[in-house]
């Protein structure tokens, strides 16, 4: 009879065991929850146009498809000395400001790369126009863009005099190139 009553011992130590067991398995579980959360993140945009005529704005993205600029006097009739100028607006859009950056005009063509044109571009301000009274009364151009408010530019093209000017049949383009770089509010 031992035997039996040591079975039902060793029977009662393990169902005690196994009861244990799995109140301590309930007791682990609840100490390994686990919880999660995540987000969905996207690149803002913005918009930079310009514009010949202040009023209509559309993209130039490469210089292949840069805007023609009108200046006030025929700049392909050109005479040593002679000065002639363009206007041009900045548009930015979207929520943010930008800097404002302008890249070194890049010129082809023996009228360009002689040094025989000389340029330089100052703000109007809110007026949209240039010749050389608005270039004169002209700013620096701001560094920074707020959407909506457009920055009117004069450009300024001196064809050089004396030794070393323009001959006749010199010819030349020019690209002007401003990049604009969205900053956090």
């Amino acid at each position: 009879m031992a035997t039996k009553d040591t079975q039902r011992k060793v029977l009662a130590v393990l169902a005690g065991g196994l009861v244990l067991g799995v109140g301590v398995a309930v007791t682990l579980a609840a100490w390994n929850d686990s919880e999660f959360a995540n987000g969905t993140f996207t690149a803002g945009s913005f918009t930079f146009t310009g514009s010949t005529d202040g009023t209509t704005f559309s993209e130039h993205a490469t210089d292949d498809a840069a805007a023609s600029l009108t200046f006030e006097l025929n700049p392909t009739n050109l005479s040593p000395g002679d000065v002639v100028y363009a206007p041009y607006a900045l548009r930015l859009g979207g929520t943010y400001d930008a800097t404002l950056d302008a890249v070194a005009p890049v010129g082809a063509g023996d009228f360009v790369t002689a040094g025989k044109l000389t340029y330089d571009v100052v703000s109007t301000g809110t007026t949209f126009g240039c010749d050389e009274t608005a270039f004169a009364a002209g700013t620096a151009v701001p560094a920074t863009m707020t959407p909506g408010t457009d920055v009117n530019l004069c450009i300024q093209v001196t064809a050089a005099s004396g030794a070393g000017g323009i001959e006749q049949g010199d010819t030349g383009t020019v690209t002007w190139q401003w990049n604009a770089t969205s900053v956090q509010p």
